[in-house]
């Protein structure tokens, strides 16, 4: 079976339809291309085709699934690494305008060469820190979406992003199973951020490859103008809620 028919095999299993055949034809290449560049620069751990696909593309597309749709919405990608989920989310709505944010020269490197060779003019690529962004007046309070994929733990993720999304509008948070029972049980500290919890979006990978969630948090104001603090005091002091008295 080719890439291409593994692709289209592993979208219908995981009720992707809206992923059309122009789309599929960018994700083969961007599969070649990822191949290529990993042998110089080791951008993913993942060996071959069917794990980047089912790994890679189908988990970062259900990004898209979680939110019915993202077309015309501002996408912020961070931490992006070698362009999950902002890549596939860019290539599946053409409409969307989606911006990666990466501080590693070399995936910053391979994300233009992307952008590039898929034509994709709704995407922009940024290389700076995600907490440094988070401060920018151009960006902060910004954008409709603000995903977080393979970042750092909820706490930390959450502090470092929750200023870019604008009021109204949702944070992202891909998580395992083992995640979620800490997720669920201690998030009463997202008011401080200016956000809530809103909802679980649930999913299985294509052959047996994992159940996970996409955490989503809705901005209901604007984030305090202390966050995100430094990333040395958010690692050594995540925030956490108050224990009650």
């Amino acid at each position: 079976m080719s890439e291409r028919e593994l692709f289209d095999r592993y979208l219908r299993e995981a009720g992707l339809g809206f992923c059309g055949p122009d789309c599929a034809g960018k994700f083969v290449v961007y599969s070649g291309q990822l191949a290529d560049w990993n042998r110089k620069f080791n951008l993913t751990a993942l060996a071959g085709g069917r794990e980047i696909i089912i790994r890679h593309f189908v988990d970062s597309l259900m990004l898209v699934k979680a939110y019915n749709s993202i077309e015309n919405l501002t996408i912020a990608d961070i931490g992006s690494g070698a362009g999950f989920p902002g890549v596939p989310a860019a290539i599946s709505t053409p409409s969307s305008r989606v911006t990666l944010f990466e501080s590693n020269s070399k995936k910053i490197s391979f994300l233009n060469h992307i952008k590039e060779t898929l034509s994709l003019d709704n995407l922009e690529v940024v290389e700076a820190r995600s907490e440094e962004i988070s401060r920018n007046k151009n960006y902060r309070e910004y954008f409709d979406i603000v995903a977080m994929r393979a970042l750092a733990a909820y706490p930390v993720a959450m502090e470092i992003s929750a200023a870019l999304a604008k009021k109204g509008g949702s944070l992202a948070y891909f998580a395992s199973s083992k995640q979620m029972d800490e997720i669920k049980n201690d998030s009463m500290w997202l008011k401080e951020l200016g956000c809530s919890t809103d909802g679980f979006f649930n999913y299985d990978l294509p052959e047996n490859s994992g159940n996970f969630y996409i955490v989503k948090a809705k901005k209901d104001g604007p984030t305090p103008a202390k966050y995100p603090r430094l990333y040395s005091m958010i690692k050594k002091k995540p925030l956490q809620s108050k224990p009650a008295k």
